[in-house]
């Protein structure tokens, strides 16, 4: 079995290969994006609600709103990357006051990865055992971003 990587070695990693890129970071496009990605989480809790919903649907939709609030955040350090594992290091390391879980954090990542590579599916089970702290990360990173668009001094 392959040992897990730390944060800190996916960084490094990650970071000796070049994979981190320098950002722009726009308060608009930050706004949009993050009024877009709540408008889907919002959207996807409703699905939450229907009789018999798609659980892999569900998670994806969480998952993706996830991944794009840590990268919203990550532009505040003006860095992008398009590494799942190397984005959620970033904020592990960059943002230690959110104090996430870098195992949960890898979970939910390898859980996406077995669905959109090896087309496993998503149970309600599997959906049960991250709602509670995926909701709590989700509404974390959307207080943060929004705390950074107000305390950011922005070039006009």
């Amino acid at each position: 079995m392959l040992k897990r990587r730390t944060a800190k070695e996916a960084f490094e990693e990650l970071a000796e290969q070049g994979f981190y890129e320098e950002a722009n970071l726009d308060k608009y496009e930050v706004e949009k994006v993050l009024r877009l990605v709540l408008e889907d989480y919002e959207f996807g809790k409703t699905l939450r609600k229907i009789t018999n919903p798609n659980w892999r649907v569900i998670f994806n939709i969480n998952y993706d709103v996830l991944r794009e609030l840590c990268s919203q955040l990550m532009r505040f350090k003006r860095q992008k990357i398009s590494n799942h594992q190397g984005l959620f290091a970033f904020i592990i390391l960059n943002f230690p006051k959110l104090e996430f879980d870098w195992e949960f954090l890898e979970t939910v990542r390898n859980m996406r990865n077995q669905n959109k590579y090896f087309g496993s599916d998503i149970s309600k089970e599997n959906w049960i055992s991250i709602e509670l702290k995926i909701d709590l990360y989700i509404s974390a990173l959307d207080k943060e971003v929004k705390e950074k668009i107000k305390e950011t001094i922005w070039k006009s």
